[in-house]
């Protein structure tokens, strides 16, 4: 057998050491911030081309709605405007998280509603990630409920302007917006869902530690309804002749002259004939409870006694 020189073997130990950082290198998924008609978006580089091509369809795709969007608002209202800022929030090459926060405002003001679409990527396939992927059984989600509520409760109780209804009524569901970081995801709540404006988003850090316990090791909470006939102190208690259950722009007639709309979209099917009503207050909002439902809703009043 011929033998290798030394000088060969050095040539031949740089290029095995070469190919494989090369390897290493082209998995690695970078990021950069494009704009299209003044509105930014994330595209990303590196990796598989396929998947990288089906990621960046999609963050272009939020940018190029947006930037339409402001277009068609415009030409009615040149005071009007729709527009959106963007931040890569995780990437460790094999999920990314990228947060869009749309704004809309209709006046001259200058002040708009926000919310947060958030984009986490599984980099090996390109296929978005939900909330429901993540937390994807009923002890996961029993998990996550009693820590979002531990959390604002402690917020609560530091003074930020936390809506007490939202400590034990949480509104989560697949689409909730989340992202991740290196030891859980962080929930996140845009502008008036659980708090006041002023407080902006609120995120609420979950641990997998926390997640993917058998037993949660929080102290369950009183469940909303527990609260609501326990520790509420600014109320009116009254009846309704007949109710057919909760659904948004329901008008509620009560027995002592009031009538009320429902404005959350809550739906809950109930028929019921004299039911005992609550109406309370939480900071600056209304809601109603009628007996036999399991939670309330927020409400307006339309008319005085």
């Amino acid at each position: 057998m011929k033998k290798l020189s030394l000088a060969t073997l050095l040539f031949l130990t740089s290029y095995v050491l070469f190919s494989s950082n090369s390897t290493e290198a082209s998995t690695t998924v970078k990021t950069a911030v494009h704009t299209y008609k003044g509105q930014p978006y994330v595209q990303i580089s590196g990796g598989n081309a396929t998947v990288i091509k089906k990621i960046n369809d999609t963050l272009k795709e939020h940018t190029v709605k947006v930037a339409n969007d402001n277009k068609a608002l415009q030409q009615n209202n040149s005071a009007a405007w729709n527009k959106t800022s963007v931040k890569t929030t995780y990437n460790n090459n094999k999920i990314l998280s990228v947060a869009y926060t749309d704004g809309l405002n209709y006046s001259d003001d200058n002040i708009g509603t926000y919310v947060s679409i958030i984009y986490n990527f599984d980099l090996a396939t390109g296929d978005r990630i939900t909330l429901y992927d993540v937390v994807d059984s009923d002890q996961k989600k029993a998990n996550l409920v009693s820590i979002l509520s531990h959390n604002l409760q402690l917020k609560y109780n530091k003074g930020i302007k936390i809506y007490e209804k939202s400590i034990y009524d949480i509104p989560i569901s697949s689409s909730t917006p989340f992202y991740y970081y290196d030891n859980g995801i962080v929930i996140r709540f845009y502008p008036s869902q659980v708090a006041e404006l002023s407080e902006g988003f609120i995120d609420i850090k979950v641990p997998f530690s926390q997640l993917n316990e058998e037993i949660n090791r929080l102290d369950p909470l009183s469940t909303y309804l527990d609260y609501l006939q326990n520790n509420v102190t600014d109320f009116v208690d009254t009846e309704m002749e007949y109710f057919d259950g909760y659904s948004i722009r329901n008008s509620y007639q009560l027995l002592n002259g009031e009538i009320w709309m429902q404005v959350e979209p809550n739906f809950f099917s109930l028929q019921s004939l004299y039911p005992k009503v609550r109406i309370y207050k939480d900071k600056t909002r209304y809601y109603m409870w009628v007996e036999g439902t399991d939670d309330a809703v927020e409400v307006e009043r339309i008319r005085n006694f």
